[in-house]
Order: C-alpha cells, then structure tokens, then sequence
C-alpha cells in the first residue's frame, strides 16, 4: 500500500521543525562521506592494507621532496618524475654540489628498484590471501552442505506413564541473509546516525530489513514444480505422472495455506499476498504453467473464507483525502479498506468470468472442467452473499446468482436456491430480499414463464407470515405512554437529583424503542415484496395454465393465501376450479395444493364470500387416497394442513354426514401410511372428537341403526352413509408395532377420556397433528421412542426327534441297526451295509 501525504496545520508544523536537531558541521558531514564510500567499495581487508602501504610511501615522497626545497606535487596528478626534476636541477649546478646531487640521484633509482621490487611482493601477497580467502569459503560451504544438527522431537508417553523423550539428526539450513532496504532514508536520519560515533553497528542495522519468513512461499521463488521436472524426461509413465501431480498439489495447498495465515494474521500489512492467491485461480500461472484443477478450487475457496473473516458488516464509504484532513489512524484504516475493496472487487470480476464460461450460449462446448469451476465459483459467490449481505458489490453478486437460478445445472440451481431462502429467512432490513424479488420477476417476464422450478420454489422460504405487526402497534402504544410520562416528569419541581434521574431512565428507554425500524419503512417493503410475489403467481396463472411450474405456483398460493387481497379471493377461486375441472393430467400433488389454497382463503376473510364449497370438498375427499407409506409418503402434509381447515376451522359449516365421511376415509388412510403419519391421523382425529360430540355414533357397532349402507367407494362424501359403519380400523391399530400408535388407538377406542383408563400422557395428549408427524418422524433413522436393548440370555438347546411316515418302519430300522453292530463285535472290524439294498431285500 503507497502512502499518501497529510495536511497538516501551521502550529504542528512549528512545533516538529522545533524537535529537529541542528544541522551537521563540515566534520560530521565528511565522515558520513567516508562512511558511504567505504560501503560502496566492498573491498576487503587485504585490498585495504595494500592501499594504505602505497598511501604510506606517496607521503614520505612527499615529504623528502619538501626537505629537498622542491615544490611538492600532487599525488594523483604527479605529471613530472623525480629523475627529471634532478637532470633540470644538475644543469644549474658546478663543483662539489653537481657530485653530491649525482650521488644523490644514483640512491634514488636504488630506492626506486627496491620499491618496484617490494609492490611486486605486495601484490604476491594480495593474491595469495584472496585465494585463502576463496578456500575457506569453498570449505564452510562444504562443512555447512554435510552439516547434520540434532533437533528435538515430541516426547512419547508410555503406558506405565514414563515420558521418553526424542531427537533426530537434521540437515543444517542457515538463516536468511538480511537484504539492504531498497527504500531511502531521509537526510535528517542519516545524519543522526552519522553523528553519533559510538552506533555504527545499530546504524548498520537500521538500515538493514529483513526479509518476510513466507516471502519465498509466496512468491514461489523455487522451482520446484515436480510435473515440470518429470516433463522433462523423455519417458513419462503414468504413474509418475500421477505422483508428480499429486506432489504439485501437496505444494501449492501447503503454500495456499502459508499465504492465507499471514493474511489472516495482519490484513493490513499482508494485501500483497492476495496477487499470489489470484494467480492461483486462473488457468495458468505468471510462467505460462498451467494451474492444475484441484488447485484452482482450493484457491478459490481459500479466498472465500478470508474474505468472509476479514470483510466488514458495514458498507465501505469513499472517504477523499486530499480535500479533507484525517488522523493517522483514520488515513490507515480509509487506506486498508480501499484496499481490501479493490481486492474484493478483482476476486468477484474473477469468479464472474468462471460462471460466464457456461452461461454463455453459441460459444462452443462447455468442458466438465469449466462446469466445475463454475460450481465452485457459485457456491463462493452464495457464501459471501449469506455471510455479508450489506457490503459493497453484494447486489451485483445477487444480480449475476438470480440468473444463474435458471441455468442447465442442477446442483447450481441447488445451491442458489438455498442460498436465497437463507437470505430470504435472516434479512432484516429487507431490502436484499426486495431486490433478488425483483429480479426474480424481471427474469421469469423476459423468459415468458418458461424457468426451471428453482425460480418459483426459492420464493417459498419469505417470512412473510411471520411478520407482527401487533407488536409494533405495542410498541408505538409504549412509547406514546413514556412520552407522557416523561412530559409529566418534566413539569414536577420536588427533588430534582430524583427527577433527573427518572428522565435519564426513561430517556433511555425512549431511544430503546426508537431504534427499531420505522413501521411505515418496513411496511412499505413489505408490501411491495407481496405485491412481486403475486404478481408472478398470477401472470402464470393467467397466461400459462399448463406451464411446468404450476405445482410450484400453486404452492406458494397455498402457503401465502392469508395475504392475499379480497378483492381477488373470487377471481382467483374461479381460476382454481378451472384448472381442477379442465387440466385432466393435472396430478394428485397439484389438486391437494388448489383445495388447500381455496380453504385457506375461505377460512379467513372469505367467509363473507357467497361460494359453495361443495365441489372441492369431492375433490379432496377422492385424492386423500393417493397417498401411502411410498415415495410420495410427504405429501401427507398437505393433506393435514388442509385437513385442519376443514375438519377444525370450518366444522361449523359442514353436515354430519360429510363430517364422519372425513373421519371414515381419513383412518382408512392412516392404515397405509408410516408411524408418523398414522400418529398424525389419530391426533386430527382426537382433535375432532374433542371438538364435535357427533362423532361418538362411530364407536358403535350395532349396524342394526341407520338407514342404507356404507359405499366407500362413492366419491361424494355428503351421500356415502358413513353413519352406517363404525371405526373397525382402531382395532388394527391397537396392535401397531409403535407403542405410541397403540396408546393413541386405545385412547380413540375409549373415547378420549381425559383421565382414567385409556387416557394419554399429558406430553403426548398436548401435541398437535403436525407435531406427531414431524416429532415422530423416522427417515433420519431415529426411532422415537427408542428401541430398548434385549436382554442377554442362554439359548435353550431341544433334543430333536425323528417323524416316521410309516408305523412299521421304525422297529425295523432299529433291527437292522442292531444286527450290522453285532454282526461288528463278532469280528472286530469296521463293517459298511448297503441301507437301500438291505430295505430292498426285506
């Protein structure tokens, strides 16, 4: 992450120049150059005393040539020799004084071979110790590759509870070399390290950084892809190859989990690692290497779960820091979470191209690879959705889940589908819940009603039952009343410590009720998501009767009939009888759902409706049959959520006769099914028993009352005399083989009591119809209650006897029998006889 200059005032701006320290002098400035200039060199210890000697000799030329009265020369820029200056001197002499400098030149060309003689030796010097110096590195090089260093490993406890403890030999891996910061260092810190003499080894150290311990894992600067090195052999065997993948993909998990703890450890410092994580979901790495499909994946998920622990539960603002002026602590935080958005923004553009590849169409054949990806990439999109649905870009992913609710795959569709009812179920502020209703419904119109049956079915998981609005109608109520209150406080004028505190007691529990949402807010998306809602169910209603998913609009009718407006309870209801008259192939499952959504709405308010019900009272009395202890074995909800419609809300409105017709063919139904369902249908009928005192004539079984007899086979249930027969099938029932069954048969039979003999357990008693189906229910493979453990017991051994067809044939078997056994003693010898020649001859 860059770092971004701050404004700051004129007064901090003085008070920092304050603090500085004053400018370094000439000194200090000239021993920092050194300092830089010694380090820029690299040279080592042997080349720095060859410089020093040679500096050495240049100064005790300089200063002979001073005693001599010569003109001292530069050092570096000596142009003229020292020969040349006594010739040029030797012409101006004569006499003793021309000898004397003659003898003095002959000593300085001795000194001057002598010189030439030892730089020579010098240099001899240098390279030996350089290629001391190479040895020695080659030799620790070579000690430190052979090295082994005992490390300790976990100590084992025994059984006798002795610890013993454990070491190995490893090989030697030093520690990585520091590397120099690539970052300058401002002038004003490096002269405060430069002008404190006694620090140079912190100021080394200062400008030293270490490098990160999971750089090199991440950055994958080892090449130790094994596919790549078995590719390289000319024969490859199958085998081989399935271990070098299998090598590469223990690899790259083992780095994709390095990667993801460092992110997890310090989020803001470790967003460079999300580039490494990226590179891992496309197809090919930043070396033209193909990723392998197992390690896309678990990039992709990886980067899922790091971001759903480390995105926020709020919506990311744009915060402009160059026209306002922010703390430091501010400008951090605004950096990293640009930051993390930008990210978030690539992985969501990434995961958007993987679902693109099979979404498309006229593109050629999708892959199974690709169709993979995709599945995937879904179910991190659906994740990230249901984890933070408030957070930047969350309406794009909904936006691109709500199309692909109606793609070719069905496990996509599954996973989209429970991803909505989730959001669906847990959205309290409701506006995800009114955009995906939205584009559902923009989706399903452009389509012209032709989608998969995901797009309707998700639909069913809106709370929209569920909603109180007494409860806010109390709450407003309660904060009219501590309003009041409060007014009444504010006017009294006795002891006020005791007044102001009553006021902060009920100020607080005035803002406590005002932090629930606005009722009229919260209204009006409700109501505009029940008016989507219908809107779909109708349009299909209306313009595509036959379509595929009709069961699935019907049973959103059935489920949410309760919100429906009047004014369309008798359109709707002539709808209904329409498709229940008119479609032939119209299944059992779509019937039970017209009849349930038609009582429901008649069991409410249309009641002030002038309908007979009469004719969906037939067809619900004909398709209770249609379910058994089958596969359609959990249709038998329907039946009794419209049972307690019909039986419960509406007994008033029905004829005895209809009404012991229900219960008639109701029992023969709970024959056919399971446990649970049996229990459901014993429990309406208690219900009913408990409700209506008609009913007892069924518990009768003299026959001789009544006139006609009972036809269960007619499909009207007003003219079926079902007064004429009793209730045979409880008898059954009382031998069931649950214990629950047999308990709730007995009660019926008893006529309910409510205490004495036949009387329920007060737990069973107080369940209702669905609560024993569901409480009871066996298809998780728990048995409720449970089955006790037999006890262990001996088998008893029975000595067997033999059955003899005819009377005469025993004695003579056991003649034959005793003669063969005399007959053995008499010769002690094992003796064999024919039995069906000996039978023959007799």
């Amino acid at each position: 992450m860059g770092t971004k200059k701050v404004k700051i005032s004129a007064v901090k701006r003085a008070a920092h120049l304050k603090q500085r320290k004053a400018p370094l002098n000439k000194q200090q400035q000239q021993k920092l150059a050194q300092q830089k200039a010694a380090k820029e060199r690299g040279q080592n210890i042997f080349i720095q005393k060859a410089h020093k000697k040679d500096e050495l000799f240049q100064r005790k030329k300089q200063n002979k040539r001073s005693a001599m009265g010569l003109p001292v020369a530069d050092v570096d820029n000596d142009e003229m020799d020292e020969d040349e200056l006594l010739d040029n001197v030797a012409d101006m002499l004569d006499g003793e004084d021309l000898e004397y400098l003659n003898m003095k030149k002959g000593r300085n060309r001795k000194r001057k071979h002598a010189a030439a003689v030892g730089d020579e030796a010098d240099d001899d010097d240098i390279k030996h110790a350089v290629g001391l110096e190479k040895q020695f590195a080659h030799e620790t090089a070579l000690e430190d590759a052979t090295k082994k260093i005992t490390v300790d490993l976990l100590p084992v406890k025994t059984r006798e509870g002795q610890i013993i403890t454990r070491t190995t030999q490893v090989d030697y891996k030093p520690k990585p070399k520091p590397k120099k910061a690539t970052e300058e260092v401002d002038d004003a810190e490096e002269g405060e390290a430069a002008g404190e003499e006694g620090q140079e080894d912190e100021d080394d150290a200062a400008d030293i950084e270490y490098e990160d311990s999971d750089d090199d894992v991440v950055n994958d600067e080892e090449d130790t892809n094994a596919i790549k090195k078995v590719a390289e052999k000319k024969m490859v065997s199958t085998t081989d190859l399935l271990i070098a993948r299998q090598q590469e993909i223990e690899r790259q998990k083992y780095r994709i989990g390095i990667i993801c703890s460092g992110i997890l450890e310090k989020p803001e410092d470790k967003m460079r690692n999300f580039n490494a994580l990226f590179e891992l979901m496309d197809e090919t790495n930043k070396a033209g290497v193909p990723n392998l499909l197992t390690v896309r994946k678990v990039a992709i998920i990886s980067l899922t779960e790091i971001f759903k622990d480390i995105l926020p539960e709020y919506r990311v603002g744009q915060v402009d820091t160059k026209m306002q002026t922010v703390r430091k602590a501010t400008l951090e935080r605004v950096t990293f979470e640009n930051a993390l958005l930008q990210h978030f923004k690539k992985f969501l553009q990434r995961l958007e191209k993987l679902t693109a590849a099979v979404n498309r169409k006229g593109h050629g054949r999708v892959t199974p690879q690709a169709v993979k990806m995709a599945e995937v990439a879904v179910q991190g999109m659906s994740d990230l959705l249901m984890s933070h649905p408030y957070f930047n870009y969350v309406k794009n992913i909904a936006q691109l889940l709500v199309y692909m609710l109606n793609c070719n795959y069905p496990r996509m569709r599954e996973t989209v589908h429970n991803c909505f009812r989730y959001v669906f179920a847990n959205d309290k502020k409701m506006d995800m819940t009114l955009f995906i209703i939205r584009r559902i419904n923009h989706l399903i119109k452009s389509k012209n009603n032709v989608v998969h049956l995901e797009c309707i079915t998700c639909l069913m998981g809106l709370k929209i039952k569920n909603v109180n609005l007494d409860a806010e109608k109390e709450n407003e109520l309660k904060q009219k009343k501590l309003e009041a209150h409060r007014q009444r406080l504010l006017s009294l004028s006795k002891k006020e410590r005791k007044r102001r505190k009553k006021l902060a007691e009920l100020n607080k529990e005035l803002d406590e009720t005002r932090a629930e949402e606005n009722k009229q807010t919260k209204h009006a998306k409700l109501t505009e998501i029940v008016k989507m809602l219908f809107n779909i169910y109708f349009r299909v209603l209306k313009n595509d009767p036959t379509s595929r998913v009709l069961s699935a609009i019907l049973e959103g009718l059935a489920e949410f009939a309760h919100v429906i407006n009047l004014d369309f309870f008798s359109d709707l209801i002539e709808v209904l009888n329409n498709i229940l008259e008119t479609q032939e192939d119209l299944g059992y499952r779509e019937q039970l759902h017209c009849i349930k959504t038609i009582f429901v709405i008649l069991s409410g308010q249309g009641e002030v409706l002038n309908i007979d019900p009469i004719r969906f009272y037939q067809h619900f009395y004909r398709n209770m049959l249609a379910v058994n202890a089958g596969k359609n074995h959990d249709d038998f909800r329907i039946i009794l959520q419209t049972l307690d419609e019909v039986l419960v809300k509406r007994r008033r409105n029905m004829s005895q006769q209809r009404l012991m017709a229900f219960i008639k063919r109701l029992l023969t139904v709970g024959l056919n099914l399971l446990h649970h369902g049996t229990l459901a249908t014993l429990g309406t009928i208690k219900t009913t028993f408990q409700l209506t005192s008609v009913l007892e004539i069924l518990l009768d079984t003299d026959d001789s009352i009544g006139s006609g007899k009972y036809d269960p086979t007619l499909e009207d249930p007003e003219y079926c005399n079902a007064s004429c027969t009793a209730l045979y099938e409880l008898t059954m029932l009382q031998r069931h083989y649950h214990p629950i069954v047999r308990k709730m048969a007995t009660h019926i039979a008893n006529g309910v009591p409510a205490s004495g003999e036949g009387s329920l357990p007060s737990e069973i008693g107080k369940l209702s119809a669905m609560e024993l189906f569901e409480q009871f229910d066996s298809t998780q493979m728990a048995f409720n209650p449970t089955i006790p453990v037999p006890r262990p017991c001996e088998p008893k051994i029975k000595k067997g006897h033999q059955d003899y067809l005819s009377r005469d044939f025993k004695p003579f078997y056991k003649q034959m029998l005793k003669d063969n056994l005399v007959k053995a003693n008499t010769t002690s010898k094992e003796t064999t006889f024919d039995f069906y020649k000996e039978l023959k001859c007799k």
